[in-house]
C-alpha cells in the first residue's frame, strides 16, 4: 500500500524527495558522524595530553620534596643534633649553647637559595624544642609527633595557616646513630608558593588549572587561595579512589561540563588533578564544524536550485502535456503542444500532435458515416410509410365509412354513427406525411378523436386532458405523436396486465425555452432497468439504429419511432423521457419547441 502511495505521487515530489534523501540526508549523517568521531578523538588527545602534563607536574613535586628530604638529611646525623636531643630540658644553659651552634653552623647551609622554607623547629622526645624562622606550637608539636608512625621517617602533614599565612608542614624523624631509635622531629614549614610555581607552569587553554589534594584528601594548592586547607569535594575523591594510579572522569559546575584528569605520586600519595572545560577543547572543532555547515549548506543550496530548476522546467512541460491532453478528452482537438524542443520532451510533443490529429480525422471519418448512415435510415423509414400508405385506399375506407354513417342515422343508433365519423377522422389524420409539422393544437384534436372512440369500448375509461388552450396553436409538433403514446398505455399498461382502462391524463408545462408535454397512466409500468436502458437511449446525440430498435428490450418501438421523429425535425434536446415507470403507473415527458409571443413573455414572468 505505501509503495502504491509513493508510485502515485507527482514527479515534482518524487525529485523533492529524491534529492533530500540521496542528498541532504547522507550529508546529514555524515557530518553527524564526522562530528562526533572528531569530538572522541579531540577528547581523548586532551585526556592524553593532560595526563602528560599532570604527570609531569607529579614528578616535577616528587622531585621538589625528594630534593627537600636531601637537603635536610645532614641535620639527621649532624652531632650538634644528636647533642641537641640528649639535653635536659632543666639544662637551659647547654640547650642555649647548642642551639645557637646550630642556628650558625648548621642553618645556612641548609637555608642557603631556599626562599621556599619559611622556618625550622626541632623537637626531640624529652620535650626540649626550639624554632628558627617561625613560631613555636606547642600543641601543633605534640600532635605531629603522635601523628608520625614509626614506619614513617619523612611525611607531609597538609596545610596549616601560621601568621595567617598558608604553610606547608613537612615532618621527618632524627634517629638515634648508634640505636637507630627515633630521638625527635625535625618540622619545616614551607611556603606554598613554590607549589603553586610549579602547578602553574602548565596551562590548560584559557579557562583550565591544576590543583593539588594531600594523602588526607585535603586541598594543598587550587587557583582560589580559600580552597586551600579545605577537603576535597565528595565527588571527585569517589572518582579519584576507583581507579590505582591516574585516570579521568567528567564533572557538571556551574552548568558547564568539566574534563577532569588526575595522577598520584608514588613518593607521597598525592593526587595532582588538572580541569579543563570541554568546551574549550573542542572550541576549534565547533568552528571547523560551522564552517562545514556552512559550506555543506551552500552546496546543498546550489544543488537544489540547480535541480529544482531542471525539475521545474521538467515538469513543467510534463504539466502542460497534461492540460493539453484534458482539453482532447473533454472534446477540443485543435489543441496542439510545442515542437520547437529536440530531446524527449519535444518528441512527446510531437507523438501527442500527431496522435491528436489521427483522432480528429478519425472522428471526421466516424461522423461523415454516421450522417450517412443517418440519412440512409430515415429514407428507409419514409420509404416504408408511404409504402404502408400507400396500400390503404383513402377513398374506399371513407365511402365505407360514410355508408356506415347513414345507415346508423336512419336507424337511429347514434352511438355507431358517432364511431364511424370519428373513424374517418382519424383515418384522414393519419394518411398524412408523417414528419410533417403540426400544431400541438390538431395533434389534441387528433388524440380526443381517438378517446371518444376508446370511451365506447370501456364505460369508466377518464381520458383527462387539462391543457391551456391557448397555447396549443404556438406548440410545433409532429403528425401521430401522442397516438403511440396512448396505445402504449392501453396494452402495455392496462391490458397486458388484465386492467380494465381507467385513466389517462394529458398535461403541460411551459419553461423559458420549451413546452412539456405529459402523458400520464394508471397502469403498470416497466422494469427500472429497462426505464433507464430507454433514457440512456433518448439523452444520446444520435438515434439508434433499426437493429437496435428490434432488441427484444425494445418492444414498445412506438416510443423510439416517435423520439427519432422529433429529433430528426426539431434537433436536440427535444424528444421523449420517462420521469416515471412502476407499479402505479408511467409519465412520459414529450419536449416541444414553443415560440412564445410577448403576451405570452409577460404572462410567464408574471407567474414565475
Amino acid at each position: 500500500m505505501k509503495l502504491r502511495k509513493i508510485k502515485d505521487l507527482s514527479i515534482k515530489i518524487k525529485l523533492v524527495v529524491l534529492i533530500l534523501f540521496c542528498l541532504c540526508l547522507p550529508f546529514l549523517i555524515l557530518g553527524t558522524l564526522w562530528y562526533e568521531k572528531s569530538s572522541d578523538v579531540i577528547e581523548n588527545n586532551a585526556i592524553h595530553s593532560n595526563q602528560q602534563l599532570v604527570s609531569q607536574v607529579s614528578n616535577q613535586l616528587d622531585s621538589y620534596f625528594s630534593d627537600l628530604e636531601r637537603s635536610t638529611f645532614p641535620l639527621i646525623i649532624n652531632p650538634l643534633i644528636q647533642q641537641f636531643m640528649e639535653i635536659d630540658h632543666s639544662d637551659q644553659y647547654q640547650l642555649f649553647k647548642v642551639t645557637q651552634q646550630i642556628e650558625k653552623e648548621l642553618l645556612p647551609n641548609i637555608l642557603f637559595g631556599r626562599s621556599d622554607i619559611s622556618g625550622f623547629s626541632i623537637i626531640s622526645n624529652s620535650g626540649v624544642a626550639t624554632t628558627y624562622g617561625g613560631n613555636l606550637a606547642r600543641e601543633r608539636n605534640k600532635k605531629y609527633m603522635s601523628d608520625l608512625t614509626d614506619s614513617e621517617s619523612y611525611k607531609n602533614m597538609g596545610i596549616n595557616v601560621i601568621d595567617s599565612v598558608p604553610m606547608l608542614t613537612v615532618t621527618r624523624k632524627f634517629r638515634d646513630t648508634l640505636t637507630y631509635q627515633t630521638k625527635g622531629m625535625l618540622i619545616t614549614d614551607l611556603y606554598v608558593n613554590e607549589i603553586a610555581k610549579i602547578a602553574e607552569t602548565v596551562k590548560l587553554g584559557n579557562a583550565g588549572y591544576v590543583w593539588v589534594i594531600d594523602s588526607n584528601g585535603r586541598i594543598v594548592y587550587h587557583p582560589d587561595k580559600h580552597k586551600l586547607g579545605q577537603d576535597a569535594p565528595p565527588a571527585y575523591l569517589d572518582n579519584i579512589n576507583r581507579h590505582y594510579v591516574e585516570g579521568f572522569f567528567s564533572e557538571k559546575i556551574d552548568g558547564q561540563e568539566n574534563l577532569v584528569v588526575f595522577h598520584k605520586s608514588a613518593l607521597n600519595n598525592w593526587i595532582m588533578v588538572s580541569e579543563v572545560p570541554i568546551h574549550e577543547l573542542i572550541v576549534n572543532l565547533i568552528g571547523m564544524r560551522n564552517m562545514t555547515i556552512w559550506i555543506g549548506s551552500l552546496l546543498m543550496l546550489f544543488v537544489l536550485i540547480v535541480v529544482s530548476g531542471f525539475s521545474l522546467q521538467l515538469t513543467r512541460s510534463l504539466s502542460n502535456i497534461q492540460r493539453l491532453m484534458k482539453k482532447a478528452e473533454s472534446g477540443d482537438l485543435t489543441v496542439k503542444a510545442p515542437e520547437h524542443r529536440q530531446d524527449e520532451i519535444g518528441a512527446l510533443n510531437r507523438s501527442f500532435n500527431k496522435m491528436v490529429s489521427e483522432i480528429r480525422r478519425l472522428i471526421e471519418v466516424v461522423h461523415t458515416s454516421k450522417l450517412k448512415e443517418k440519412e440512409m435510415e430515415i429514407k428507409q423509414r419514409e420509404s416504408a410509410l408511404q409504402a404502408m400508405q400507400s396500400q390503404i385506399n383513402p377513398h374506399f375506407l371513407y365511402n365505407t365509412l360514410e355508408i356506415i354513417n347513414s345507415y346508423a342515422i336512419l336507424e337511429g343508433v347514434l352511438p355507431i354513427s358517432h364511431m364511424a365519423t370519428s373513424l374517418a377522422s382519424i383515418f384522414r389524420y393519419s394518411v398524412g406525411y408523417a414528419n410533417q409539422e403540426v400544431t400541438l393544437k390538431e395533434e389534441i384534436t387528433h388524440v380526443s378523436t381517438y378517446f371518444s372512440i376508446q370511451k365506447e369500448r370501456y364505460r369508466y375509461f377518464i381520458a383527462d386532458i387539462t391543457l391551456d388552450d391557448t397555447l396549443l396553436t404556438q406548440v410545433q409538433a409532429v403528425r401521430l405523436m401522442i397516438q403511440p403514446m396512448i396505445e402504449n398505455a392501453f396494452i402495455h399498461g392496462y391490458e397486458k396486465h388484465k386492467l380494465k382502462p381507467e385513466y389517462i391524463g394529458i398535461s403541460d408545462e411551459i419553461t423559458n425555452d420549451c413546452y412539456i408535454l405529459r402523458i400520464t397512466d394508471k397502469g403498470k409500468g416497466m422494469p427500472s432497468d429497462q426505464m433507464e436502458k430507454y433514457n440512456s437511449h433518448f439523452l444520446e446525440e444520435f438515434i439508434v439504429s433499426n437493429e437496435e430498435a428490434a432488441e427484444p428490450s425494445f418492444h414498445r418501438i412506438g416510443l423510439l419511432n416517435v423520439h427519432h421523429r422529433l429529433r430528426l425535425t426539431f434537433g436536440a434536446p427535444y424528444g421523449l423521457y420517462i420521469e416515471k415507470s412502476d407499479k402505479d403507473g408511467t409519465i412520459i415527458a414529450i419536449t416541444l419547441p414553443y415560440k412564445m409571443d410577448k403576451e405570452d413573455e409577460h404572462v410567464y414572468s408574471s407567474h414565475s
